[in-house]
């Protein structure tokens, strides 16, 4: 039997606070002992400590980035959504350096998520970030 509608919503907004305040140890609290977390292009990580192991180093470099999310879906205990990884600052022309992906959660209860995917294309990712540290770079030299 699903979880309610608004258990899971909060759940997830407590997910997305974590995220909003760079709290990496808070994310993988919200997460089951057994969870399973699925980065298509860094592995599969078994349990939260596995998964804490993996993404509190990876993430730390990355402070003033956003994560906005576009929109979320949920259907019985799944949440599906896209989100953008934003980094500070924005072009010259005004648009920010950014690049989507989409997430698929599974809620377990008690505030937790079992599972965690996320897709997106890293070909894109690399391309942003390149750009983003070149303009930064510049900026620096320019002073």
């Amino acid at each position: 039997m699903p979880h309610s509608r608004a258990e899971i919503e909060a759940a997830f907004l407590a997910t997305r606070a974590a995220q909003d305040a760079d709290d990496w140890n808070a994310y993988c609290d919200l997460l089951t002992e057994d969870a399973v977390y699925v980065e298509h292009h860094f592995g599969v990580y078994r349990g939260r400590e596995a998964i804490r192991a993996w993404l509190v180093p990876v993430m730390k470099p990355l402070v003033g980035w956003s994560y906005p999310t576009e929109w979320c879906v949920i259907e019985g205990d799944r949440v599906v959504f896209l989100w953008w990884n934003r980094m500070p600052g924005k072009r010259a022309d005004g648009t920010c350096y950014e690049f989507s992906g989409i997430t698929t959660l599974l809620y377990a209860g008690g505030g937790r998520f079992s599972y965690q995917e996320d897709v997106y294309n890293f070909d894109e990712t690399r391309k942003v970030m390149a750009e983003w540290a070149e303009d930064r770079k510049r900026a620096a030299a320019q002073g």
